[in-house]
Order: structure tokens, then sequence, then C-alpha cells
């Protein structure tokens, strides 16, 4: 008996008369459900490909570990990085400087964030993935300081990597003194910088970011031996937190040391946030569609009124005849389900391997995608849920039938 309604559920959907209202209607809602799932599995491996390239640009450039003066904006680095040459876990240590300056190149000029790195800083990642143009020089062979800017920036200054004789200006205002408007350049500091290469990050940080030599940056703000921070790269086998919290026994609050993922807190939240919200989206507009599931299965109810009365007859209760419709729902959404999630699947596969969806003027050729099975979990649970939610209507309704006459609707 408990096959019964499997049974008489899948001769009702697979049935092999002529094609009527009720086998078209039902093949909607099997269309719906198909659909719905393909989308949602597509447009969330679309985003977790977007993260993850985010994450990679971000990786490429962002070190592991990266600690900076909780009070204040610069310190004196070499007590540190004695103490910090301690811990066995750490494989490479970086002395860097930030602030905002004044770029000009030619007739543009914009705000950047110049960034000076010392010797160590290109071994502690992998910006040579990220440069789009030029080369990762931030000396000339005849003493100039080089540079090297974002995606963004260099196209907003018209930057070219193709004439060293051409120097982008960095300007910061002289420290303890006041604008003198009869002669500002008194009142400024200024670098030569010859553009050597371009970098693609990401929106956020390639808009303004300028790299220079460490030297270049001190002189051009002004403080001395200090540095802004210490980036670290941490030796395989060891992990970046593990790390951290030794780090952090070992300074003693005097410092604040982030991760990677902490660095990017808030641009990884917003990644999460949008996800989950699409994801919420797209469950309402199959909650409107799961409209076609009860349609479908009160129309049966309404087709299968005389078969309702016969199986009772032959000693069926009400529960198995819920169950008949409750499976029949069943049948429907997991037919869709599965239909949909290899439709969607064969997409992600296609996408990541020949590439159908391409970006236009981007330094990535097609839109990066990436399928997460945690996805595919999530999107079948909901989608199942809201086909049973949607048979519950229906069968309740085949049982009512039995309290009135055959044949009456």
């Amino acid at each position: 008996m408990a096959s019964f309604p499997f049974f008489i559920a899948r001769r009702y959907l697979f049935s092999k008369k002529n094609t009527n209202a009720i086998n078209i209607i039902s093949g909607i809602a099997v269309s719906v459900f198909a659909i719905g799932t393909a989308v949602m599995i597509i447009i969330l491996s679309f985003l977790n490909g977007l993260e993850g390239l985010v994450r990679e640009l971000n990786d490429s450039f962002d070190p592991e570990l990266k600690i900076t003066a909780s009070v204040g904006k610069t310190f004196y680095p070499d007590s540190l990085i004695t103490e910090l040459k301690k811990i066995d876990g750490i494989k490479t240590i970086s002395a860097t400087l930030e602030d905002n300056v004044v770029v000009r190149y030619g007739e543009a000029q914009e705000i950047a964030r110049v960034k000076g790195v010392d010797e160590h800083f290109f071994d502690l990642n992998r910006m040579d993935t990220i440069l789009v143009d030029g080369s990762l020089i931030l000396e000339l062979p005849d003493g100039k300081p080089g540079a090297i800017f974002g995606g963004v920036i260099s196209n907003n200054l018209n930057i070219s990597t193709n004439y060293p004789q051409y120097a982008a200006t960095l300007y910061m205002p002289v420290k303890g003194t006041t604008y003198n408007s009869l002669n500002p350049d008194a009142s400024l500091m200024m670098e030569y910088v010859v553009p050597t290469g371009i970098i693609m990050l990401t929106e956020e940080e390639d808009r303004d970011v300028i790299v220079v030599s460490l030297k270049t940056a001190q002189e051009l703000l002004q403080t001395g031996k200090e540095v802004g921070a210490v980036e670290l790269a941490v030796k395989p086998g060891y992990k970046v937190k593990s790390v951290q919290e030794e780090i952090r026994k070992m300074t003693k609050d005097k410092f604040l040391i982030r991760n990677r993922d902490e660095m990017n807190e808030s641009a990884y939240r917003v990644f999460k946030t949008e996800k989950w919200a699409t994801f919420a989206i797209l469950t309402l507009v199959l909650m409107i569609a799961a409209f076609n599931v009860i349609g479908a299965l009160t129309m049966l109810v309404l087709e299968k009124s005389s078969d309702i009365y016969i199986i009772a007859g032959m000693g069926a209760d009400k529960f198995t005849i819920r169950r008949i419709f409750l499976m029949e729902g069943l049948l429907i959404t997991a037919l869709g389900i599965i239909i949909g999630g290899l439709i969607g699947i064969a997409f992600v596969m296609l996408q990541q391997r020949v590439g159908i969806v391409p970006i236009e003027g981007s330094f990535v050729e097609y839109f990066p995608i990436d399928l997460r099975w945690g996805d595919v979990v999530a999107v079948t649970v909901i989608i199942f849920v809201l086909g049973q939610i949607a048979s519950l209507y229906p069968s309740w309704k085949a049982t009512e039938k039995l309290n009135s006459k055959p044949g009456e609707i």
C-alpha cells in the first residue's frame, strides 16, 4: 500500500493517452520549476564567480597579514621587524607607507593613494598576474623613480608606459606650513615619477592606487624612516590565523594585525548580502510561479473526481488519497528540479570551459562563474518545499470530494 499513491501519481503524470489541458498545465508547472532551478543555479554561480575574481585580485596585491599602528599613522619598524623574524611561520616581511596625494599627468589631475613599498614587497604577492601593461619597475636605470598605476586612474589620467620621458607629478602639502597663494610651489612637496606599469585590481583599489618605492613615498610624505605598515607572507604549511594570533600576543595590542579577509571585510560582506538578496528575490518569484502547481493539481482533482470515488470504494482512506496528489506535486517538483539542475550545471560547466557569456572591454574575456554544491542544495531544498506547499490545497480538495456525490463538481 505504501507504493500505491506513487503508482497512481506516476500514471497521472506520465499518462500515454492523448494530450489534454491537464497534461499541458502539468508540463508548464514542470517547466516553471525547471527554469527557476536553472536560473537560480546560474545566477548564484555568476555571483560566486565575481566574488572569486575579486578575491583573486585582492590576493594578488594584498598581503596575507598586515600590521599597522594602533595609535597614529606611522611608526619606526626596526624593532618590530626584529621580533617578527623570530617567528617561524613568517616567510617574507615588507615595510610599506600609504597616504593620499594629488597626481598630475599632462593636463589631467586626480586624487590618488600612493603606496610606497620596499624591495621585499613583490616577494609577498603575485602582482605579475595582474600586470596588464609595462613592467614592475620602481626605479629606472638612470635612477629616476618609477610608478605602477591602477587601471582606472591610469585611464583617467591617460597614462602611457611607452614614453619614459613624460613623468607624472605627485603633490603633498609641506608639513607645518600654510598654503602660499603667491608661491604655491613653496607649500608643496613634489616628486616626479615615470609610469612603468599598469595593474588591474578591484574597482575600489583600481581607481586611485599608485605604487612607488618606499624611499620615494617617505620623501614625498616627509615621514623620515617611519612607515605606515609592515606586510607579511606566511610560509606554506602554517595557518595564517595561527601566525596572526602569535604576532598579536607578541605585540601585546600595540599594533593592529589584520588578515586578507579582515582587510576586505566590507567588500566581501556586500557580495554575501547581494547573493542572498538575489536568492530571496528569486524565491519570491518562484512562490508566485508555484501557483502553476496549485492550478495543475486542482484541475487534475476535478478531472479525476470519479477516480477518487473508485479508489475510496476500493478501501483507500482520506490519507491515502491525499498522498496521491501530494505525490503528484512531488513528482512535478522533482522532475522540474532534475531538469533545471542539469541545465544549470551544464551551463556553468560550459561557461567555465568554453565561455558562453563574454565581457566587453575587460581584461577578463568571459564572465567568471563558480558552481558551489551548497548553492545547488539550497536551491533544491527551497524549490522542493515550495512544491510541497503548493500541493497541500489540491490534496485537501481531493478528499473533500468524498463528502459530495459522484459526478458533482
